[in-house]
């Protein structure tokens, strides 16, 4: 059995009707008046302000004479009167409503939240309310603002989320000190080349390592003293063996109150490759641009002297044909001979370079006598500079038969030859020593001329370069570089070992052994 609950009734105050002691009636006039919550007293019957203490005519801006003796609806304090009826609809039927909001309006237009409580009261045997109220104005607006901030809060924590996972640059987000990682975007995971859930409470080192390990102590040490760091490039090798060049920039933030990198990096690997891939363009179109210059240059200069030559005996022969003596005659025609050979060689020089640099000359190999092949070349040289220096051929252990390109073999040992005899003093031997090493011959062409400065010896295989020491004997600086094309196309090397002064030795080693014909597909520049 549960006990009946007693309904609410109506309190009676002591010393008001009953007659009580005046202490009493002192009493409950002290604390009404006194109190610092705003009081009332209405009468049950017709809802008439018997009674309001002067917090209540203070909060409400109001004098006594305007309140006492009107109801809450004619002074207008309420500023939702049809919650006043709900108030009063609840007084009646629980005796007393506690803790209840409401919106009072005073006569200077000013409207306060207050925090009402109101009991029923018998007085005189007559119903009245005694309210108590509260100004929670203040506390209500710090509310609305705290409510406004977090609503705030979460928005700008989705808005970040958002971002966060969408934004294209690699962002992380890694706790100090030990610096894992808390959160990743979908744009670092995809970097990384691992899942999320393998990354998230791991370090940043069991992904990745600095090339140079004193730009991520300087990284470091700058973000812990500026609390800040902006577009620092870094050279990282990642866990797979890739190298990447990131733009990194980091924030110092707290989270939970605990230290943490909010970090942000864009890959740029693609666009320094980029950078360099141009400057390389920008350099070789200096270089196009150079080597143009020094070829109108050499036709200026090393045609003209052929070309006088040519027109002045051309002009003696015309004009003083009958009167010049045979021996005179055959001269003059054997100068121009020689200077025509000397045009026809350089623009042949200038042609072969064109041809393969172009791509135009292929590596055709086939079977040879590598021995009788040299020493026609040799003879062909010794003829062709009227036996200015004699050209020996040493031959060593050499195989009856190799397999190569005579075309490309005879372009290098031409220029090779031709050099050495150019630079050498007239009589002076000069050696073309053939040898064997494995599947490799060995050429080496040996001159006792006047040597290459060691400063020269750098750009030996660039064209139109010529030695300081060299420069007053006609020539186009071309024939090495074409040395050096050939080389490349038949897949040989070359080496050079001379002083200034002291003669020079070039030795070409050419794969002419191969232990099958199979071994040598076509190669093509």
């Amino acid at each position: 059995m549960h006990a009946k609950k007693k309904p609410n009734r109506p309190r009676k105050v002591a010393g008001v009707a009953a007659n009580p002691a005046a202490v009493d009636e002192v009493l409950f006039s002290l604390a009404f008046h006194n109190s610092p919550a705003m009081q009332s007293l209405v009468r049950a019957s017709d809802g008439v302000i018997v009674q309001v203490n002067d917090i209540f005519l203070q909060k409400m801006s109001r004098k006594r004479e305007n309140v006492v003796g009107k109801t809450p609806l004619e002074i207008g304090s309420w500023v939702e009167p049809e919650k006043l009826l709900t108030y009063r609809q609840r007084l009646e039927s629980e005796g007393s409503v506690q803790g209840y909001e409401a919106l009072l309006r005073g006569a200077d237009g000013r409207i306060i939240t207050a925090l009402l409580s109101t009991f029923a009261v018998d007085i005189g045997g007559v119903r009245h309310y005694l309210s108590a109220g509260v100004d929670i104005t203040a506390r209500k607006e710090a509310e609305a603002k705290l409510l406004e901030s977090e609503r705030r809060l979460r928005e700008s924590e989705a808005l970040f989320s958002t971002a966060f996972r969408a934004c294209p640059v690699l962002m992380n987000i890694a706790r100090l000190p030990e610096g894992g990682y808390v959160e990743v975007n979908e744009e670092f995971v995809r970097w990384i080349g691992k899942p999320r859930s393998e990354i998230i409470g791991h370090t940043w080192p069991e992904f990745a390592q600095w090339e140079d390990a004193t730009e991520q102590t300087a990284f470091f040490t700058e973000l812990e003293h500026a609390r800040s760091v902006r577009n620092v490039e870094c050279r990282l090798r990642l866990f797979d063996g890739r190298k990447s060049v990131v733009l990194v920039s980091a924030d110092m933030i707290e989270i939970n109150r605990e230290p943490h990198i909010l970090g942000f990096a864009i890959d740029i690997t693609e666009r320094k490759r980029a950078e360099a891939e141009l400057q390389n363009a920008l350099a070789k179109e200096r270089e196009l641009g150079q080597l143009k210059s020094d070829f109108v240059s050499l036709v200026s200069h090393e045609f003209r002297t052929p070309l006088e030559i040519i027109m002045s005996s051309a002009d003696n022969l015309e004009r003083y044909h009958d009167r010049l003596a045979p021996d005179k005659r055959r001269q003059l025609l054997q100068t121009i001979h020689k200077s025509v050979r000397r045009m026809s060689g350089m623009m042949e020089e200038v042609l072969v370079l064109g041809r393969v640099e172009a791509g135009k000359t292929e590596f055709r190999p086939s079977e040879f006598e590598l021995n009788a092949f040299c020493k026609r070349v040799g003879d062909e040289i010794q003829t062709a500079t009227s036996n200015r220096c004699p050209v020996k051929v040493e031959a060593r252990r050499i195989s009856r038969t190799a397999f190569g390109d005579e075309n490309l073999l005879r372009h290098i040992l031409t220029n090779l030859l031709s050099n050495a005899v150019k630079y050498s003093p007239e009589g002076a031997p000069v050696t073309l020593r053939v040898a064997r090493q494995g599947t490799n011959a060995v050429l080496s062409v040996i001159d006792k001329g006047c040597g290459i400065p060691k400063a020269d010896q750098d750009r030996l295989f660039q064209a139109f370069h010529r030695g300081a020491n060299v420069r007053h004997v006609p020539g186009t600086g071309l024939g090495l570089v074409i040395v050096k094309r050939c080389l490349e196309l038949h897949g040989g090397e070359i080496s050079c070992k001379s002083a200034d002064g002291a003669g020079t030795t070039f030795s070409v080693t050419l794969p002419l052994y191969p232990k099958s014909q199979d071994a040598h597909p076509n190669r093509r520049r």
